[in-house]
């Protein structure tokens, strides 16, 4: 009698995990692709990028005009920085998540490949260019206009532009969760713009508010950036308070916190609440 002996079956290759890396990489793609198409149809709307990329221009051109100069290059880059956070990146990004989530278009983008964020990072990216566009165009006018040279500490735009632009994306996906429509985006969006122009000093300066509207004002999501931007060019904050040494680091550090506190409230608020389906 024989007896045959079992052919031990050949162990199945255990699926292992995408690297990290590639993982990024591949969402990266993906939100430039997103990107690429939000360009697309922002160059189609020439309009408006025209108005977007003269409007630095022509405040410049105003401080150019009028004695005094608005306060000084400071105070002009502080106000075109303000301005392009608000309405390019906080108020065009509201109206383009509204339309879209009517549209359907933002749930068969959630049903895609991409992740998520990732989607929405794609749909920012176009916008945070603009301003940073924006910012460089204001520069340099202004330093055409003024003869302002070498800023005394330029690294302090680039949280100011970029945490800002950052902080004021989040802030309108959470404001895209109370707009029913287009059209009622500039009713949703103003209380937010209010406080950003009253209590920031772009239009309003604060010296002529109460000691205790001052300090809350340094809490709200535009000040740090206004006055981020003033310290870059000297030691006078927004408050007109002048500061150096340790002072002025303890003034940089908590505009960033206060930047950094907003984000992270912001994409809390996002991750809980944001809607992806038309409004019933």
């Amino acid at each position: 009698m024989t007896t045959t002996t079992p052919v031990p079956t050949p162990a199945l290759p255990s699926p292992t995990a995408t690297p990290a890396p590639a993982v990024l990489r591949s969402e990266a793609r993906r939100a430039l692709a997103l990107a690429r198409a939000e360009v697309t149809l922002l160059l189609r709307n020439r309009t408006a990028l025209f108005t977007a990329l003269t409007m630095p221009l022509l405040f410049v051109g105003l401080y150019a005009t009028l004695p005094g100069g608005l306060g000084g290059p400071a105070a002009v880059t502080g106000l075109v920085t303000g301005s392009a956070l608000l309405f390019v990146v906080h108020y065009t990004l509201v109206t383009s998540v509204v339309a879209r989530r009517e549209q359907h278009t933002l749930k068969r983008l959630y049903t895609s490949p991409a992740r998520p964020a990732t989607v929405l990072v794609g749909m920012t990216l176009p916008l945070v260019v603009l301003l940073v566009l924006q910012v460089l165009l204001g520069l340099a006018a202004t330093a055409v206009l003024t003869g302002l040279g070498g800023l005394p500490r330029p690294g302090l735009l680039v949280p100011a532009v970029l945490l800002g632009a950052a902080v004021w994306a989040v802030l309108a996906l959470v404001c895209s969760v109370v707009t029913r429509s287009v059209e009622s985006a500039q009713l949703s969006t103003l209380p937010l713009i209010l406080v950003a122009l009253l209590f920031s000093g772009l239009s309003l300066p604060l010296g002529l508010l109460p000691e205790a509207l001052r300090v809350l004002a340094q809490l709200t999501p535009m000040f740090p950036v206004v006055d981020l931007v003033a310290l870059a060019f000297g030691p006078a904050r927004v408050t007109t308070e002048v500061v150096v040494g340790g002072a002025l680091v303890r003034a940089v550090l908590v505009d960033v916190a206060v930047l950094v506190g907003w984000l992270v409230g912001g994409l809390a608020l996002v991750r809980r609440s944001f809607r992806w389906e038309p409004r019933r």
